[in-house]
């Protein structure tokens, strides 16, 4: 029961942008001309494409950008309307992030104390 109402509050995700819309089409035959399909390399190559693309190359892909972002803003408004909170999620990963880090921290402050963890044996 818990599942399914937690499934149905959930916060919709931000749409890709136009850049991330003609990266996506276009990964393969950017990542062979690079002749690497690392990261850096291909975010580089491509972004130095995308720059040098003219507005009416680009329309098409902002165009759909603006879409889904209208779109999402839609799912935004009927998730607040439901009772959501926007931003939950990423407070909720974020103070679990935090308290691992703080044990984490606590346990090499132990470790950086000399302390024995157990008393000597008789």
């Amino acid at each position: 029961r818990q599942a399914r109402r937690r499934e149905e509050l959930q916060e919709p995700s931000r749409p890709q942008n136009a850049y991330w819309l003609w990266l996506s089409e276009n990964r393969e035959a950017i990542t062979k001309e690079a002749g690497s399909a690392k990261g850096p390399v291909v975010g580089k190559l491509a972004g130095e494409k995308w720059k040098a693309m003219s507005a009416a190359q680009k329309k098409p892909f902002e165009a759909e950008a603006a879409k889904r972002k209208a779109a999402y803003e839609k799912a935004m408004e009927e998730f607040k309307a439901s009772g959501g909170q926007p931003g939950k999620r990423r407070q909720e990963k974020q103070q679990v992030k935090q308290a691992r880090a703080d044990k984490k921290a606590k346990k090499e402050a132990r470790k950086a104390s000399g302390k024995p963890s157990r008393p000597q044996n008789a």
